[in-house]
């Protein structure tokens, strides 16, 4: 295991490019992603936590998402409607990200295992590479 230094962002970065990956073949690569994986999210709950919007919100969002799918004039007037009448509950969800994105600049260590270059799939790709370059040695 290594220790690693960076933000929570990238740490969050790093775990979706972990899930790109876990279907790839190869034991040795497999084990490491998977205990990656298990230790970024026990590292990182807080942050989805932290981002969990509330139930009202998740309420007005449906409504919104079923709106935004006839794309019309009267859908636009009605979302706006719905956000002016919900005002309070939209600003405190703009503050909560806002607390979040704030939090994903903080810098962290966290030990992780590192993956030779030798035990990396044929099959992977640049793009996948790139997304997991953080642990590979």
């Amino acid at each position: 295991m290594t220790k690693i230094n960076a933000t929570k962002g990238e740490f969050v970065n790093l775990i979706n490019g972990l899930f790109q990956v876990q279907d790839l073949k190869g034991k040795k690569f497999g084990l490491a992603v998977s205990k990656n994986i298990a230790k970024l999210k026990e590292e990182l709950q807080h942050l989805e936590d932290l981002g969990k919007p509330s139930e009202e919100f998740m309420k007005l969002a449906m409504k919104v998402n079923e709106l935004t799918k006839n794309n019309s004039e009267d859908s636009r007037e009605e979302i706006n409607k719905l956000e002016k009448e919900n005002e309070t509950l939209v600003k405190e969800r703009r503050e909560q990200m806002e607390k979040v994105n704030k939090v994903m600049q903080d810098k962290i260590s966290i030990k992780l295992v590192t993956i030779s270059e030798d035990i990396l799939p044929d099959d992977i790709s640049a793009k996948q590479i790139n997304n997991i370059e953080k642990i590979i040695l």
